[in-house]
């Protein structure tokens, strides 16, 4: 009888011990389940989509943690992306909201798919001062990648050992959305709109939208927000549309000493001559800000040696700049085909790589975003992007434009990398407030 008693008693404590855990030992719990799987995607040719093994697990860890959860749909498809939703449950119609993170980790840095193991090391109670990771590696906060440390002293610091990336690009991501998802299931009393998650795959490799699949919606949503943001205080409301060209130049192979009498087609200087006709002032080396740039970035002769490619990016915020490049892009065409007739030039591909998520992104979002920043007590401000976005391509696939906000990770794509854990909270109660700010709108 004793036993049995006491039996009781320890099962009773150990259910008392589990229920007090705070949201940050949990988050704790949940990130390093997340960082111990090494996710690296591989960077390979144009058409190949390829995953790792450590990326199937991210996405079957994910899958298996939401299908526990009650009134939450959720379904993987063959290329391991996560797609879940949590129901409305509101009678009023409002816009339906989709948060998205990436389950794989950038190749660019020393992680388990180069033969090492990730060692997540845990600063509790952080006390101001440089981190030691290893022998030759020390994050400081008075180094760029550990500035945000400052403001982070009695926190709970992860990072990894020195040795490899930690994996915090994006699963301090998916740590949010899917701590969010369980806190919206378990709160009858939060009244809310219809809410997706998408966890996608190869995103550090350029992919992400390559297997994207609306079929695994019962809808487009309306708001879409990229939870992989790696400045804190700031969020995106605008990026560059990312244009490319490539041009094909066709020569033969003539004497140059008798190049009139043999019609000598000089594809290498026509090429030369067409680039040298794009006005300077529209180089990279003169943009800035919001201004977008003209850059030849690639030539290749072709294998008969007598034919050239090259290739151009065109980079803008604003459509009509679009207009104006293609303007300097026919004129230099004419002006090459007038001054070397003999050389046949044809564009050869012309192309959205993605676009600024500005032009397709919900009406008032950004307001709604700062509001809820408000309400969570995070500083937050829109910028400007002059680089792409997930959501960017996300948008050639069906999706609106949306803003990519912090997800909590810092010095990402180096061995430095770390994420602050009550940061992670405070961030899946500012993407709860978001939720909370769409319900205020009507359809």
């Amino acid at each position: 009888m004793k036993k049995i008693i006491v039996s009781i008693v320890m099962f009773v404590f150990v259910e008392v011990a589990f229920a007090q855990k705070t949201d940050v030992e949990c988050m704790l719990d949940r990130f390093l389940s997340y960082v111990k799987i090494g996710s690296q995607s591989v960077d390979t040719s144009e058409n190949i989509f390829f995953l790792t093994e450590g990326q199937r697990q991210m996405a079957n860890l994910i899958y298996n943690e939401i299908k526990t959860i009650k009134g939450v749909e959720v379904k993987m498809s063959p290329d391991y992306y996560v797609y879940a939703k949590v129901p409305s449950n509101m009678k009023k119609q409002v816009p339906s909201v989709a948060f998205m993170a990436h389950l794989d980790n950038t190749p660019e840095a020393p992680g388990p798919n180069t033969g090492r193991q990730v060692y997540p090391q845990v600063q509790h109670n952080y006390d101001g001062g440089d981190i030691v990771l290893n022998n030759n590696i020390v994050l400081s906060p008075n180094s760029p990648q550990g500035a945000h440390l400052k403001d982070l002293i009695g926190r709970t610091i992860v990072t990894s050992d020195g040795t490899t990336l930690l994996g915090a690009d994006c699963k301090a991501g998916c740590a949010i959305l899917v701590t969010l998802i369980e806190k919206m299931a378990a709160d009858e009393k939060f009244k809310h709109g219809d809410v997706y998650f998408f966890f996608t795959q190869n995103e550090d490799v350029g992919k992400v939208a390559m297997r994207i699949d609306l079929n695994y919606m019962d809808k487009v949503p309306e708001i879409l927000i990229d939870v992989d943001g790696n400045d804190y205080g700031e969020f995106s409301v605008a990026n560059f549309t990312a244009e490319n060209r490539a041009y094909l130049f066709k020569g033969n192979q003539a004497h140059s000493s008798n190049g009139k009498v043999l019609g000598y087609a000089d594809a290498r200087t026509a090429m030369a001559y067409f680039i040298a006709q794009l006005p300077l002032e529209v180089h990279p080396s003169n943009s800035e800000k919001m201004q977008g740039y003209v850059h030849c970035f690639d030539i290749t002769e072709m294998d008969n040696m007598q034919d050239w490619e090259i290739q151009f990016r065109l980079r803008y915020f604003d459509k009509a700049d679009s207009v104006t490049y293609s303007g300097y892009m026919n004129e230099a065409m004419r002006k090459t085909r007038e001054a070397f007739p003999k050389v046949e030039i044809e564009m050869t591909k012309c192309f959205i790589q993605y676009d600024n998520v500005a032009n397709s992104m919900y009406s008032g979002l950004p307001d709604i975003i700062m509001a809820a920043a408000k309400k969570s007590g995070i500083p937050l401000k829109p910028t400007h992007l002059r680089a792409g976005t997930t959501c960017a391509l996300m948008v050639a696939k069906g999706l609106p434009g949306g803003p990519c906000i912090y997800g909590g990770q810092q010095a990402v794509h180096s061995v430095r990398e770390w994420s602050c854990m009550e940061e992670l909270v405070e961030l899946t109660g500012l993407c709860r407030n978001i939720v909370e700010e769409v319900c205020k709108l009507s359809k």
